[in-house]
């Protein structure tokens, strides 16, 4: 399955490819303080004390996933309607994570509609987007 870290330029290319997708928003300052949902690029999971439950979430959902960065999306963030005021964490020099999920061009979801940045939160979100990716889970 498709996992892959992107730029915003790369929409227009994997809406056109991909049907369903996951997209996470991440902070370049996200820490290990989110006890199960990391970042799968660019992240050192040997310093972690738990394991990246995103990971064997996607080894489960057969949802092509992409990853991005909140600091180099929020034109386009704020384009689609995201509440930019959800994303910053006060005085906080950072961004609270979240993902997305599409059709296509077409924004369906997101976890900052309420659902968790957690295990069972995407499970929700990918439901929400298509109940076949979760019907045809791999739960061997």
């Amino acid at each position: 399955m498709v996992r892959e870290k992107i730029k915003i330029e790369d929409f227009d290319r994997i809406s056109k490819e991909h049907e369903y997708y996951l997209w996470n928003f991440i902070s370049k300052n996200q820490t290990v303080n989110l006890p199960t949902i990391k970042p799968i690029f660019d992240f050192n999971e040997y310093e972690e004390l738990s394991p990246n439950r995103l990971v064997e979430l996607l080894e489960i959902f057969d949802v092509p996933y992409f990853e991005t960065y909140i600091e180099d999306s929020l034109d386009f963030l704020d384009m689609i309607g995201v509440p930019l005021d959800y994303l910053h964490k006060g005085h906080l020099k950072f961004f609270n994570p979240f993902m997305m999920t599409f059709n296509r061009r077409r924004f369906v979801n997101a976890t900052y509609n309420g659902f968790c940045y957690c295990p069972g939160g995407v499970t929700d979100l990918l439901y929400d987007l298509n109940p076949e990716i979760v019907f045809n889970a791999k739960l061997d």
